[in-house]
């Protein structure tokens, strides 16, 4: 490897390392306040219950679309059962913010 080409990947990786540095803090608060399972869902309740009924209505959605998505009827049960399963897991979330 020629002189120019060890210049150039030094360059490459000290880009790399600069942008990692700065990643790395901005990473780490995001994922400082959080609490429970998944990172992204809000904390108040209201707000909680709006974002499982949409996560419920996207994965309704992805299900009816499993039939474009796949060809073999398998695949299509399979695809259907991974969005039932997901959406019954919202629907959990969503059932329980109604009840506090």
């Amino acid at each position: 490897m020629t002189n120019e080409g060890w210049v150039r990947r030094d360059v490459i990786r000290g880009v790399a390392a600069a942008g990692l540095a700065l990643a790395l803090p901005l990473m780490a608060s995001s994922g400082a306040g959080a609490t429970g399972p998944d990172s992204t869902t809000p904390r108040d309740r209201e707000a909680r219950r709006r974002w499982a009924l949409a996560r419920m209505d996207e994965m309704a959605s992805e299900r009816l679309r499993c039939k474009e998505k796949f060809r073999t009827p398998r695949d299509v049960r399979e695809c259907q059962a991974e969005f039932e399963r997901r959406y019954r897991a919202y629907n959990d979330i969503y059932i329980e913010t109604t009840r506090e």
